[in-house]
């Protein structure tokens, strides 16, 4: 019997093929997230959050990307997430961020999540 691999999650290195991927692939589950919530979730307040982010985010000073809101994940979540980031390396050969996991387990969730009462819209 063998132990599992112990280690967190590496990123490959900056000169791997891994680490390069299409602008299209490293937004991948988040832009399937986003088109799924519109679908599902009442439209007014999606835009509504969104636009509350955005406007946070920016106001921030030396803000000139993306916006990035933090937000605290407890250690069993983050494991979870490394766990799959690992598998993803290993299946595809391609590097996933985290936020790219996270956005992968909200879209195959969302649907879900949604058909409970304490989450209907």
């Amino acid at each position: 019997m063998t132990t599992p691999d112990r280690r967190v999650y590496e990123r490959p290195k900056k000169d791997d093929k891994a680490r390069h991927m299409a602008h299209e692939d490293r937004f991948k589950w988040i832009d399937k997230l986003h088109s799924m919530a519109r679908r599902v979730l009442p439209p007014l307040e999606l835009l509504c959050a969104e636009e509350r982010h955005l406007a946070a985010s920016s106001s921030r000073p030396g803000s000139n990307r993306n916006p990035w809101i933090n937000c605290q994940l407890r250690a069993r979540h983050i494991a979870v997430i490394e766990v799959l980031q690992k598998a993803h390396l290993k299946n595809t050969g391609k590097e996933i961020s985290r936020s790219e996991v996270v956005a992968a387990l909200m879209a195959a969730g969302l649907n879900d999540v949604t058909c409970f009462p304490e989450f209907t819209a």
